[in-house]
């Protein structure tokens, strides 16, 4: 388990931005994460798919944090994948 990084698993989807969305809390910061919804997918089903792969996520969004990807507002976004 890792101790800087927690895990919220609040994921919901956001249509506005077609994108699943959760959120992380690194040092006591909360920084929202968006997953990219890929072509091809309907809403209910990319956000099924993100939490069956939860761990992966995981790993992606600790990866990006460590590579610092936040843009300006501190969101985290990255590319979904099929």
């Amino acid at each position: 388990m890792n101790q800087q990084l927690i895990f919220n698993h609040d994921y919901q989807f956001d249509e506005t931005c077609m994108a699943v969305r959760c959120s992380v809390l690194q040092g006591g910061l909360r920084n929202t994460v968006f997953i990219r919804m890929p072509e091809g997918w309907t809403a209910a089903a990319w956000l099924v798919q993100v939490r069956e792969d939860a761990f992966f996520w995981e790993d992606e969004i600790e990866l990006a944090l460590k590579r610092e990807q936040l843009d300006p507002d501190g969101n985290l976004w990255l590319d979904g994948s099929v």
